[in-house]
């Protein structure tokens, strides 16, 4: 059959009806979290030292570690399978990726520059109802330390005000 009889069939049989029957997939990101790596080896600082002849002891607050990890994840909420599923994220200004999860592939600002300025992870083919969680570990940004994420399919979306997110560590 062909494609202009196709859908003229289904625009005469009402197939094709609603908006709701066409194949859309949500993709959302529902949560997206950012803490400091833990640190090992490391004593915790003395802030409060005792001073000699007091009987006040001393408190003692951990470091905060020079990496931060960040943990993603990408859902597909609508009653069709999303295809070509990516998650973009944009990095701090100046920060090395130490660690991803697979899928992950680094992009530079500009070529000869060690530092990254976003990752894209392939997430493929996700199912009605599938949550893709992904993390990376990257140094602390001197600046800010804001990451911002998106995620995208090839197939229509009929809610993309909900496929970006953003948090923020200090």
């Amino acid at each position: 059959m062909k494609p202009l009889a196709l859908v003229m069939l289904c625009a005469l049989s009402g197939l094709c009806a609603s908006a709701q029957e066409r194949w859309q997939a949500d993709v959302s990101i529902p949560s997206m979290t950012l803490a400091y790596a833990s640190v090992t080896k490391q004593p915790p600082i003395l802030t409060n030292p005792k001073l000699p002849n007091s009987t006040s002891s001393g408190t003692t607050t951990p470091t905060a570690s020079s990496n931060v990890v960040c943990t993603i994840t990408v859902h597909n909420e609508n009653d069709d399978d999303a295809y070509g599923t990516t998650l973009v994220v944009c990095l701090p200004v100046e920060v090395s990726v130490l660690s991803m999860s697979s899928g992950g592939t680094t992009h530079t600002a500009s070529t000869g520059t060690q530092y990254i300025a976003y990752l894209s992870f392939d997430l493929g083919h996700m199912t009605v109802g599938q949550n893709s969680t992904v993390s990376f570990t990257y140094t602390k940004s001197k600046y800010t330390n804001k990451v911002g994420a998106f995620a995208y399919s090839g197939s229509p979306d009929p809610n993309p005000t909900n496929n970006y997110k953003e948090a923020s560590i200090y």
